[in-house]
C-alpha cells in the first residue's frame, strides 16, 4: 500500500459527526465551566438504569464472585476526577472539566436512541441516522473505560524509541517527520493526552468500524447481564479463545441494551441468520461473555442471580508504569514488548486449556 493509499483509507475511516465537531465541543466547554462534580462515570448512569428494580442495580465482583448490596446507578462505575484531572493543589483542572459535560450531553441524546432500539423489539437495524449516533456513543464507551485509560497511559509513557518502533508496526508509512510532528502535538500531561486519545480513537477509526457493521437486535428468553466494559468484542473462529482483536476485524461486537435485548454487530461479510431470538442456553453463553469481558464488575437486575454462578478465570492485571519505571526502559525492543503486551486487551481465556467455544455459531457462518 502506498502512502497516498494509506491516507485515503484513513480519511475514509475518519467519522464525521456533530458530537465530534468543534462547535459541539465548544458548547461543552462553555457549559463545563459551571461543573463542580468530581465523581465521573465511565459507564453511563442512563444505561445502567435499564437494569434497575426499585431504582437500584445489582453489582457483582467478578473475580471474587461476590454479590454486593444493591446500589443506585450513580453510586457505581465511577472514579473521582476521572475526566477532570485534579491539579497539584487538589482543585479541578478547569480546562478539562468539560469532558464529563460533553459525555453527558451525548448520553442524553443516546438515551432516546437506545429507546428506539428497544421499541424495535428484534430484527435488523436499518435506520442509518440511528446507527451513526450510536456508533459515536458506543465508540466512546469502548475508549472511556478504566482499562482503556491504563492502556493509553502505557503507550504515552513509553520511551520515544519504543514509540517509534510501535508506529513502525502500526503505521508503516509514517515518516520520521510525521512521527516528530505527532510528538510535538502530544500534551505534556499524560493524563490529558489519554483523554485526547479517547476522542481521537472514536473519530478514527472506531466509530467508522462500528457503523459499517451489520446491526441487529436480538431478544432473549432469559435475562441478560451487563458489565463495566459493556461493548464486547468477539474475535470469532478460526482464531482461538485466547485471541483479542480490535473493532475492525472482530467477527462480532455485542452490547446489551436491556435485560432482554442484545445489540449484535457483525463484521461485513457475515450475516444474521436463524432468527432474532436467543434461547436459554444461547443467552447463558452471552452472559458468560459479559462476565469474562468485565474489568472487575458485572451489573444485573436485583433478583436475577446470574453473574455469581458464572465462573471465569482471573484477569491478568496491567499496571500503569510509574514515571521512574518508564524512564528505566533502556532497550527499545524490550520497551516495545512491554508496551504491546500492556496496550492490548487480554482475554481472560488466554492460557485456559478448556475455554468455552465461541457463542452462537450461526453468527460466523458455521
Amino acid at each position: 500500500m502506498t502512502g497516498e493509499e494509506l491516507m485515503q483509507m484513513m480519511a475514509a475511516l475518519r467519522f464525521e459527526h456533530q458530537w465530534l465537531g468543534d462547535d459541539f465541543v465548544a458548547e461543552s466547554i462553555r457549559l463545563g465551566k459551571a461543573e463542580n462534580g468530581k465523581e465521573h462515570h465511565y459507564v453511563p448512569q442512563m444505561y445502567l438504569k435499564r437494569w434497575t428494580v426499585g431504582q437500584k442495580v445489582q453489582p457483582v465482583l467478578v473475580d471474587r464472585r461476590k454479590v454486593l448490596p444493591t446500589q443506585r446507578p450513580r453510586e457505581v462505575a465511577k472514579k473521582t476526577n476521572f475526566y477532570s484531572l485534579p491539579a497539584p493543589g487538589g482543585t479541578m483542572d478547569a480546562p478539562l472539566r468539560w469532558v464529563e459535560k460533553h459525555l453527558s450531553r451525548i448520553e442524553d441524546e443516546c438515551a432516546h436512541r437506545l429507546d428506539q432500539l428497544q421499541r424495535l423489539g428484534s430484527g435488523e437495524v436499518t435506520d442509518d441516522e440511528l446507527k451513526r449516533d450510536l456508533s459515536v456513543f458506543l465508540g466512546l464507551q469502548v475508549t472511556r473505560t478504566r482499562a482503556q485509560r491504563t492502556r493509553y497511559l502505557l503507550l504515552i509513557k513509553g520511551p520515544v524509541a519504543a514509540k517509534r518502533e510501535f508506529y513502525r508496526l502500526m503505521a508503516p508509512n509514517m515518516t520520521d517527520a510525521d512521527f516528530r510532528a505527532m510528538l510535538a502535538r502530544t500534551h505534556a500531561d499524560p493524563q490529558a493526552e489519554a483523554i485526547t486519545l479517547m476522542f481521537s480513537d472514536v473519530r478514527c477509526p472506531v466509530a467508522a468500524r462500528l457503523h459499517m457493521r451489520q446491526w441487529a437486535v436480538y431478544r432473549t428468553e432469559t435475562p441478560l447481564v451487563t458489565c463495566d466494559d459493556p461493548v464486547v468484542l468477539l474475535a470469532g473462529p478460526p482464531v482461538g479463545r485466547e485471541v483479542t482483536l480490535g473493532v475492525g476485524i472482530s467477527a462480532v461486537v455485542l452490547y446489551p441494551i436491556g435485560p432482554h435485548q442484545l445489540l449484535v454487530m457483525l463484521r461485513p461479510g457475515l450475516r444474521h441468520r436463524g432468527g432474532y431470538v436467543l434461547d436459554e442456553e444461547e443467552t447463558r453463553s452471552i452472559n458468560h461473555e459479559m462476565v469474562a469481558a468485565a474489568e472487575s464488575m458485572v451489573f444485573e437486575r436485583p433478583g436475577d442471580d446470574i453473574a455469581a454462578d458464572l465462573e471465569v478465570p482471573a484477569r491478568a492485571d496491567v499496571v500503569e508504569p510509574s514515571d521512574e519505571q518508564a524512564a528505566d526502559f533502556v532497550d527499545p525492543a524490550e520497551a516495545l514488548r512491554v508496551m504491546l503486551l500492556g496496550a492490548t486487551a487480554r482475554s481472560r481465556w488466554a492460557g485456559v486449556p478448556e475455554a468455552p467455544a465461541w457463542p452462537i455459531p450461526r453468527w460466523y457462518g458455521l
